[in-house]
């Protein structure tokens, strides 16, 4: 099991597209994934799987109190 960034994957395992594949998902939330600079992981599991993380902040949303 390995984890590397989303920009650290595309450079170097494939592109947006065979990862939109492999996640299950349109390239086009890859690209927006990838632009919008969040801090999403990508996770080679030992079986060749993919697994994708976004580490967001607790609230994620600022409330208007």
């Amino acid at each position: 099991m390995k984890t590397v960034t989303l920009g650290e994957y595309l450079a170097t395992h494939g592109t947006q597209s065979d990862l939109a594949k492999a996640l299950g998902i349109q390239q086009s939330a890859v690209s927006q994934m990838h632009r919008s600079g969040r801090t999403i992981t990508i996770t080679l599991m030992d079986d060749g799987s993919l697994l994708a993380n976004e580490v967001r902040p607790i609230p994620a949303r600022k409330s208007a109190a």
